[in-house]
């Protein structure tokens, strides 16, 4: 008899020592890490890369940049004091979880946690988020988030959003797609190449908002967390959606639209002329979630 309950306890301290194995393995697995270092051309869209590069290096740049980033200055100040006389402002004081999830998605991203945007919760109906994507020495960069969208997210769908966000800021989309549109503006009345810069423009705002997904993903480190907070954004609910039947249905769309009559492939791409479609944008981040470009970065992070 003693040889049984000896036999026993040593099969119960056997499994919950691999359940402790398992757990720690589990926590391996999930455990996420900060990026030191990280360039925007890491994780930039291919064609975000390039025009960005393109329009950065191009003659008498520096002085449309200049001007641009004063003109934005001045909208931010205005936006600033209406977020200020509107808006809850997050701190440490106020919503201080959502203050700290702030300062951890500008630590993965290589953002300076000293002086971090300034994150506001903005109450509508409609889940939502935005950015005034302009860094200045003056002031801090601004992001917001709406009240439908805390409600409606969890705590890491809604950080991925600020990712997201952050991307936005750390791309400064707002200085570079601002001096691709004035250049666009002033080719509207030359043959051709107005319609191509037109063109053009369109495509890289949608390139942007991938390289800005990628952001997210980098934040999330998980692309169900990140396909998940675009469900609940773009299907109006948080009930009982699946990230995963979500991502199937992707695959499906990509498959459908392979043998769609171009008729009906051109309706599509006009729908998206500056936001990509969600299933666009999860299908595209589920690809590069596979890439060799997100592994490399992943294993060359630090733990959080």
């Amino acid at each position: 008899k003693r040889s049984t309950i000896t036999m026993r306890g040593y099969i119960l301290l056997s499994s919950a020592w691999l359940l402790a194995e398992s757990a720690a393995a589990l926590t391996a697995t999930t455990s996420r890490s900060t990026f030191k270092g990280l360039d925007t051309s890491s994780f930039r869209h291919p064609l975000d890369n390039d025009l960005t590069s393109f329009v950065r290096d191009a003659p008498l740049n520096g002085v449309a940049e200049s001007a641009i980033r004063t003109s934005l200055a001045v909208v931010e100040q205005g936006v600033r004091l209406d977020l200020l006389s509107s808006s809850v402002r997050v701190s440490p004081e106020q919503l201080p979880e959502l203050y700290d999830s702030l300062l951890e998605a500008c630590d993965v991203l290589d953002m300076d946690t000293d002086r971090p945007p300034e994150l506001y919760v903005q109450s509508s109906p409609q889940a939502n988020a935005y950015t005034l994507a302009l860094r200045n020495e003056k002031s801090a960069p601004l992001v917001v988030v709406t009240s439908a969208l805390l409600d409606r997210c969890t705590e890491r769908e809604v950080q991925a959003i600020i990712g997201h966000e952050l991307g936005h800021l750390k791309c400064e989309h707002s200085i570079y797609l601002t001096l691709g549109g004035l250049a666009s503006t002033a080719l509207r009345g030359v043959p051709f190449a107005g319609a191509r810069a037109r063109s053009l423009l369109e495509r890289w705002q949608l390139a942007a908002e991938y390289s800005c997904d990628r952001a997210a993903m980098l934040v999330a480190q998980d692309s169900s967390v990140v396909a998940g907070a675009m469900l609940k954004l773009f299907g109006g609910t948080s009930r009982s959606l699946s990230a995963e039947a979500f991502i199937q249905q992707c695959a499906e769309y990509d498959e459908a639209l392979k043998t769609a009559n171009p008729f009906v492939r051109a309706s599509i791409n006009m729908q998206q002329r500056t936001h990509p479609l969600p299933v666009k944008r999860v299908s595209e981040l589920e690809n590069w979630a596979k890439s060799e470009d997100y592994l490399s970065i992943v294993e060359s992070g630090t733990p959080l």
